[in-house]
């Protein structure tokens, strides 16, 4: 799941939404100066893409959840329940607990397309509570996968969920298929653990 580490325009902060930074500092931090904050407030998933070098793929994406940060950060941790909302995952699986729990390891089989095999690689989330989730490569067939889950606490008390994702294949693929394959997949998985951490939640 490199994340853009820049700290997003501080004029956010004064929009009706409000977009707020991170409230301690951190060794980086999300850019937020892309972020349309209507959209945002009006209940949008927002996606950009980009590109990277050796035809990697950037892309961010963000959505305001109106659920408590525990309950979001929960549903990000349980791999399990993936396939049921997240396309062209078929099994995704606990490996290991490491570094006294603060990190997991899981291994996820992928189907990317009717015309492509399925495959299975390994990766690594290291969680701080309740903040981000860090996503990293362990092993198999993509050359490159990090990024972070951050949870923003909002003015009006709701969540900015952002994701972002340095994605690079291992294998041939079209660029312009990985993104497409992105834009398509990754707002419906926001939306989706939206509507379940709304759902958990008493408000």
């Amino acid at each position: 799941m490199a994340t853009r580490a820049l700290l997003g325009a501080l004029l956010l902060a004064a929009s009706p939404l409000g977009l707020a930074p991170l409230a301690s500092a951190q060794e980086h931090a999300p850019d937020l100066a892309w972020i349309d904050v209507a959209r945002i407030a009006a209940g949008e998933t927002l996606l950009q893409i980009g590109k990277a070098p050796r035809n990697a793929v950037t892309v961010d994406v963000a959505t305001r959840i109106r659920a408590p940060k525990e309950a979001i950060f929960d549903i990000l941790r349980q791999c399990e329940i993936a396939p049921e909302y997240a396309p062209n995952v078929v099994d995704c699986r606990l490996i290991e607990s490491v570094d006294d729990g603060k990190a997991e390891l899981f291994v996820q089989t992928v189907k990317p397309a009717f015309f492509l095999p399925r495959f299975e690689h390994v990766f690594r989330l290291d969680y701080f509570p309740y903040v981000r989730i860090e996503v990293s490569r362990v092993s198999g067939p993509l050359a490159q996968m990090r990024g972070t889950w951050w949870l923003l606490d909002q003015p009006d008390g709701s969540v900015l969920l952002l994701h972002s994702l340095l994605l690079q294949p291992g294998f041939p693929v079209p660029r312009v298929f990985v993104r497409a394959t992105l834009r398509r997949d990754l707002p419906v998985i926001l939306d989706a653990v939206r509507a379940r951490a709304e759902t958990r939640s008493p408000d």
